[in-house]
């Protein structure tokens, strides 16, 4: 259990830090190796290397519908 929460921990901060430098614009969904994976799209439309894999769909899609509501959240100037 310590290795999962290991593992969500180190792509949830990955994530916000990618989200902080304005770079990110949404994350999708895809599916790579017969797992389902959670990516982010940069403002040049480019993808990022996969931030979490699930084996479910439904937790993907999950995930980057969290992932989109946090990046859609205004910014202050003190969280950078």
């Amino acid at each position: 259990m310590t290795a999962k929460l290991a593992e969500t921990q180190m792509w949830q901060t990955n994530l916000a830090s990618l989200i902080r430098s304005g770079l990110f614009t949404r994350a999708e969904t895809g599916e790579l190796n017969g797992l389902f994976t959670v990516v982010g799209v940069y403002g040049d439309e480019t993808y990022s290397a996969p931030m979490a894999k699930y084996s479910d769909s439904r937790r993907a899609a999950d995930a980057a519908n969290i992932v989109n509501q946090l990046a859609k959240a205004p910014r202050s100037v003190e969280s950078n």
